[in-house]
């Protein structure tokens, strides 16, 4: 393992150097000259000239693909080292603490998947399939492992970054998986560090102060959980994450009067938990009793169900995730892979904020700047669409303010730095748009109005309760006490009276009004505001533009949703999810820089206030230090095992075989058959009904032979494909008849229809392992040796059949 390790960690250095130049120039003028960015910017540099070379016909993606485009970036990466005006690099001491910060971050997430290695469990099938079919295709967009003869409608690009390393690095699938997801911690960690300096750098700080706050950036968006592990193990039960305020103060107070038993005033209504009317106390101290997937749905909604009779109430969650959770799931999901990625875009905001400074003298080289800006942005929607709004507006906001200190405000030249990057951002990733529908968007629109049509397609109005302010608290409140210290101990030199009030007003309003985060938005303004009257202070503007955006994200979502197919279950189920994971990175990125402002450059008043506002932040740093302890803890309650961990189908050494086998020897993009699970198959055997296919989720391995090898099937998950067919409905019709043939195939004692079904599906190996063999009968499994040659492991446990597809 230690050498795998070297390997890889011998590779992410290789690609931090390709990328050290480009950092160079884009982030310069940030302290240590972006070199904490200097890894993803190279990978992802590298990614892209090697996905957009497959995706024109000029290559196909693998090893010397990407040898070449190491040549092209490295060749034009030394003239742009030698042109870039000469910018201070990391001394010494810097660049080992951060290679150490990365090396760290590394290791110890290593270790920590070492206790649940397998690339199976939750929706990691469909991450590892993704992550083999992108190495495994033959041509771009990469074929769709579980949807033979499509290829992939998903934000595919972060599955491409990390498919560029396992391929550099040589390892096999399932152990590059871990050292993936291991990666995205660690550039993550490298990234926080190196932002949280620069911006206390920009503000005039330095020296041990800065790596402190640094740190304590990456504990904070990396390690901490929100406060419903404390609130679970204070009361007892997971259930807890159902209260509401009033609800969970009185049963706080049942705690702190000795109770043993939770009594609820009244049933709380749910789907998952039942009418909750209370609960007996669990000892969480004993190993196991922490439940650590539920405090990652801490936002609970309020729904009347009107369309039954009678109408009733019901509580539905909206997906609250934080890394930490993240990582200990560990599913490579496009969230996930985005952190280092919206990190780097922060950094573009910030460096940015000099704008002065940053523009290139040389054509070429402003040419360059441009191009790298629209490529961090624009990559974002191809990594998780959902984070390309968000930076865009980051970035049009730091670009704003920037010119701001300009006089007077040059609007001609802002509207065409901002429009140029905004254009390459799209046409850098043209041959995507061309080649993907979108995930998101309803059925039917909403109303039915030229424009208004298509966006009600896409944007609904929340119809539902509004958030209370505990469920602000338990997610956020251990980066809001530091940032609403900061925005009201900043210089105000200039902002009105009413707009400095209008947060608690509007705070007190909400709480009338049920609407308690009507606030959010006040903060926002007021933040905004405070911006605009620091144009020669990029760090103070860069942090109240952070405050801004991440109270705009969260307002936003108590009135508007992104519809999807959760709407009809929970309207804003994703869209909460999906924007609030991005306020945890931008949020815990700014609250060490707003704990050292306000503990360091403050005076008198207010630096007892910011005294006051630490210790508060600690004591929600304990709260947030339960859930990581607990769930860590009973994590190596399993046994610790290789990362290099079988699927469910490789459990056996003939299926190992057999998988391993076409790994090596089944040519790219051919089409290996395999059982699909059967829903309803008591039916189908008994009053012969059509099958109905399922198999997401599965704890059995079905898609698992497609999913291990990266070679397509003729259908996988087929509840996973109709959420990525959603937007293409031949694709979507195309699911239910394939499961049919699928069964077909396997069952059928006609050849002929057999061989015509594998022909329509250009079948090239039928595999017949354990599930095949436990799903379908033996004398139709035998029927594929009278036309194709069987290849047998495992003394006959597994066979699979080659085809002549070239007939």
């Amino acid at each position: 393992m230690s050498t795998a390790i070297l390997i890889w960690w011998l590779v992410a250095q290789a690609v931090g150097l390709l990328g050290l130049p480009y950092v160079r120039l884009l982030f310069g003028h940030l302290p240590d000259a972006g070199y904490p960015f200097a890894k993803p910017l190279g990978l992802l540099l590298l990614g892209y000239v090697a996905w957009l070379l497959a995706m024109l016909g000029l290559g196909r993606f693998g090893v010397p693909l990407l040898v070449i485009c190491i040549l092209l970036l490295g060749g034009f990466g030394i003239w742009l080292w030698r042109h870039t005006p000469t910018r201070p690099l990391p001394t010494r001491a810097n660049l080992i603490g951060y290679e150490a910060i990365f090396l760290l971050a590394l290791l110890a997430f290593l270790w920590m998947r070492s206790y649940d290695p397998t690339p199976w469990g939750t929706e990691r099938a469909m991450d590892f399939a993704f992550f083999n079919a992108i190495q495994r295709s033959p041509s771009f967009p990469p074929l769709d492992p579980w949807l033979a003869g499509y290829s992939i409608n998903y934000y595919y690009f972060g599955y491409l970054l990390m498919a560029v390393m396992a391929q550099l690095s040589g390892l096999a699938p399932n152990l590059a998986y871990n050292f993936a997801l291991a990666l995205i911690v660690a550039l993550t960690a490298q990234g926080v560090v190196g932002l949280v300096r620069s911006m206390i750098a920009m503000a005039g700080g330095r020296g041990w102060p800065s790596w402190l706050a640094g740190g304590l950036g990456a504990v904070l968006v990396l390690v901490a959980g929100n406060q419903s592990g404390a609130i679970q193990v204070l009361l007892g039960d997971e259930r807890a994450v159902v209260l509401d305020g009033a609800q969970l103060l009185t049963a706080v107070g049942q705690v702190l009067g000795g109770a043993t038993q939770i009594e609820l005033a009244s049933p709380v209504p749910t789907g998952e938990f039942g009418d909750l009317r209370g609960w007996e106390r669990r000892d969480m101290a004993v190993p196991g009793a922490f439940n650590w997937w539920w405090p990652s749905r801490s936002l609970w909604d309020r729904y009347t169900l009107r369309d039954e009779e009678p109408p009733r109430e019901e509580l539905r969650y909206a997906i609250t995730e934080f890394p930490f959770f993240s990582f200990r799931l560990g599913d490579m999901h496009p969230h996930v892979m985005a952190l280092p990625f919206g990190l780097l875009a922060m950094a573009l905001a910030a460096a940015v904020q000099r704008s002065e400074d940053s523009a290139a003298s040389a054509p070429l080289l402003r040419a360059t700047t441009l191009l790298l800006s629209g490529l961090v942005l624009g990559s974002l929607y191809a990594i998780n669409s959902w984070d390309l709004p968000t930076y865009m507006l980051l970035y049009a906001g730091a670009m704003l303010l920037a010119y701001r200190s300009a006089s007077p405000f040059p609007w001609r030249t802002f509207t065409r730095h901002l429009g140029l990057v905004v254009l390459l951002s799209f046409l850098l990733f043209l041959p995507f748009y061309l080649t993907f529908r979108s995930l998101v968007g309803g059925a039917d629109p909403l109303i039915n109005l030229p424009i208004l049509s298509k966006l009600s397609s896409i944007i609904g109005f929340y119809p539902a309760t509004r958030s209370g302010l505990h469920a602000f608290l338990i997610i956020f409140g251990l980066f809001a006490l530091p940032i609403i210290a900061l925005v009201y101990l900043v210089p105000q030199p200039s902002t009105p009276r009413i707009v400095r009030w209008l947060p608690p007003v509007l705070l007190l309003a909400g709480l009338l009004l049920g609407f308690p985060l009507l606030s959010i938005f006040g903060l926002g303004l007021l933040a905004f505001s405070i911006a605009l009257d620091h144009p020669h202070d990029p760090a103070q503007r860069f942090a109240l533009l952070l405050t801004t955006l991440g109270c705009a994200i969260i307002f936003g979502t108590e009135i508007i949703y992104i519809r999807d197919v959760f709407e009809g279950w929970s309207a804003r189920f994703n869209t909460i999810f999906k924007f609030y994971y991005q306020v945890w990175l931008l949020w815990g990125t700014l609250t060490p820089f707003a704990l050292w402002y306000i503990l360091v450059r403050t005076r008198g008043l207010r630096r007892v206030v910011g005294i006051a506002t630490a210790t508060f932040c600690a004591l929600f740093l304990v709260g947030a230090s339960v859930y990581p302890v607990l769930a860590l803890r009973d994590m190596q309650l399993g046994q610790q095992r290789d990362l290099n961990a079988p699927t469910p189908r490789e459990q056996s050494s003939a299926e190992a075989e057999a998988i391993s086998w076409l790994r090596h020897n089944a040519a790219p993009g051919s089409v290996v058959l395999e059982a699909v699970e059967i829903t309803n198959m008591t039916e189908v055997l008994f009053y012969a009904h059509p099958p109905n296919c399922g198999g997401s989720y599965n704890p059995e391995g079905y898609a698992g032979v497609s999913a291990a090898t990266g070679l397509p099937t003729i259908l996988g998950w087929a509840g996973h494909e109709s959420q990525w067919r959603g937007g293409d409905p031949g694709a979507a019709a195309q699911l239910s008849p394939r499961c049919a043939d699928v069964y077909r195939i396997y069952t059928s004692n006609d050849l002929a229809e057999t061989q015509r079904l594998l022909d329509q599906y250009a079948v090239r190996y039928i595999y017949v392992g354990d599930l095949e063999r436990t799903d379908y009968p033996p004398e139709s499994l035998a029927k594929f040796a009278q036309f194709a040659t069987p290849i047998s492991f495992g003394n006959g446990e597994v066979i699979i059949y080659v085809r002549d597809t070239k007939r």
